[in-house]
């Protein structure tokens, strides 16, 4: 008999235990915390606006043309088509959050599985099944409302992919991601740098290209200029009212040092201010130069990032962090990018899992009751939103601060490559 079979069946119970608790745990904040809420389950919602294109579509007009310009990439457009119903919205409304529900708890499930992969042993792993479905509840009803729970989906299939080092697999998930909502192509980087030396990279970047165009050719077929407006559509947008380049501007309103109001385009509230517009310009630099910072600090660590799973779901957290800190658009559902990495880091580091937490909270506090309160300039939201974007940026240099603290490639520590070795053992 083989030695390892009960410890083979040992994991396996292991996984099915806390697969069951992450995806029973999820569920019941699904159908039981949602619809009671203090705020109702559809406020503020962006479904009525998917139900349009769905519509319009169902009538024959074709998505990426001069008709029926979207400025979503073309993967969200099934997502559009997939609840049907498109003559009752109150049906419409209704599936659609059913299948963001679905995605939610394959989201759920597939985290879980990375956990028990990075964690065998302990009880880590069932700290992530926990963790997840309260990170659900601390992000709110907005996952059901906007289809950006599916971003969640790929970040989590992504860190599967990678910490079983499936480099080709892990590039065509990330293409896929682009193709549904651009910003996972900014891990494409760090799939290179764990595949090795630089002769390994060519099938990576080959996987990437080819599943991020697939999606773009019938779109480009119809109309190249629709599908141009798609990335000009999101260069073009002014600074949010909600961003965090906007809070020394919400501050200063906030304490009669200034002054700021709203403005609407684009789909969502911008923020005018003295200061608005340089802020808006200098995003795009200051988000590179976060990313390359991230980058910079895992090229010297790489050696001992690419034996540590952990460290690599450490490095996917830090970049998501920066897209979003120095972005010119911070969305309320952008935080559900978040919830794959903010569950596996939580489940081994106590600082970074509580600012995240603070900040899924203080997003959920004020979107969308208080949302009307904050366009008001309300002085008690303009605090809520001002806390949350500087808990932001320190949830993002603590992360760097982590990232820091790895070894070297150069002064990797005997007991260091030993605990790796050891843990290698059990993958």
């Amino acid at each position: 008999m083989n030695r390892d079979a009960p410890d083979i069946l040992s994991r396996r119970a292991s996984m099915t235990v806390a697969l069951l608790l992450s995806t029973g745990l999820t569920l019941l904040v699904l159908v039981a915390l949602f619809p009671n809420l203090w705020y109702g389950l559809h406020d503020i919602t962006d479904i009525p606006i998917y139900h349009n294109y769905a519509q319009r579509m169902a009538a024959g007009e074709q998505p990426y043309t001069q008709e029926l310009r979207i400025e979503y990439p073309p993967l969200a457009v099934p997502f559009f088509r997939l609840p049907g119903h498109v003559d009752d919205l109150a049906s419409y409304m209704r599936w659609f959050s059913i299948w963001m529900g679905i995605l939610t708890l394959a989201t759920a499930a597939i985290t879980t599985t990375v956990a028990c992969r990075v964690w065998p042993y302990g009880n880590r792993a069932y700290a992530a099944a926990v963790l997840f479905p309260v990170g659900v509840a601390l992000t709110g009803a907005i996952i059901v409302n906007r289809y950006d729970v599916a971003v969640a989906l790929v970040m989590a299939a992504f860190l599967l992919c990678l910490i079983r080092r499936w480099f080709v697999l892990s590039a065509v998930v990330l293409g896929l991601g682009f193709a549904l909502k651009m910003t996972p192509a900014a891990m494409l980087p760090l799939v290179l740098i764990m595949a090795g030396p630089p002769k390994r990279w060519i099938w990576p970047i080959v996987a990437f290209i080819v599943a991020a165009a697939a999606p773009f050719v019938r779109p480009l077929l119809n109309s190249a200029d629709g599908v141009w407006y798609v990335f000009q559509y999101h260069l073009g947008r002014p600074l949010q009212i909600e961003s965090v380049l906007g809070t020394p501007m919400l501050i200063g309103q906030m304490l009669g040092a200034g002054w700021a109001r709203y403005g609407y385009s684009y789909g969502s509230h911008f923020l005018i201010a003295p200061g608005a517009g340089i802020a808006a310009a200098a995003s795009g630099g200051l988000t590179l130069l976060a990313i390359a910072g991230i980058y910079a600090l895992v090229w010297q660590r790489r050696r001992s990032i690419t034996d540590s799973p952990e460290d690599q779901i450490l490095v996917v957290l830090a970049i998501t962090l920066a897209l979003m800190t120095f972005s010119k658009v911070l969305s309320p559902q952008y935080m559900i990018w978040l919830l794959p990495t903010w569950t596996l880091v939580a489940a081994r580091d106590r600082l970074l899992g509580i600012l995240g937490a603070l900040v899924l909270l203080l997003t959920q506090v004020e979107f969308p009751s208080l949302y009307g309160r904050l366009l008001g300039m309300r002085p008690e939201t303009l605090a809520i939103v001002s806390t949350r974007n500087i808990l932001l940026l320190l949830w993002l240099v603590f992360a760097a601060w982590r990232l820091w603290r790895i070894p070297t490639s150069d002064n990797r520590t005997p007991a260091r490559d030993t605990e790796l070795s050891a843990g290698a053992q059990h993958p």
